[in-house]
């Protein structure tokens, strides 16, 4: 059961990952800047969590859920671009 967990919180980051560096490679136009879209929370994401782990080093020890959380609505907000990209044309 222990390994499943680190599996899937490991692996749904890294399938972000690569979803969001195909969908940028291979889009252009408003369809990229759409792709790009999600690295703007995670760029706040990561100064909130240096902020406040310099003022607090306990304050986000559940931090890699937030890293799963994060990828996962990342993940599903990729998946719809690229569905909307598929359905309106490129």
């Amino acid at each position: 059961m222990d390994d499943a967990i680190g599996l899937v919180l490991l692996g749904v980051p890294l399938v972000y990952a690569g979803a969001q560096l195909l969908m940028i490679r291979r889009t252009d136009g408003g369809w990229r800047v759409a792709a790009g879209l999600p690295l703007v929370p995670w760029v706040l994401w990561a100064l909130w969590l240096a902020f406040d782990l310099l003022r607090d080093p306990t304050s986000h020890n559940l931090f890699p859920f937030e890293i799963l959380v994060g990828s996962s609505l990342s993940l599903l907000y990729l998946g719809i671009v690229a569905v909307a990209r598929g359905a309106f044309g490129r």
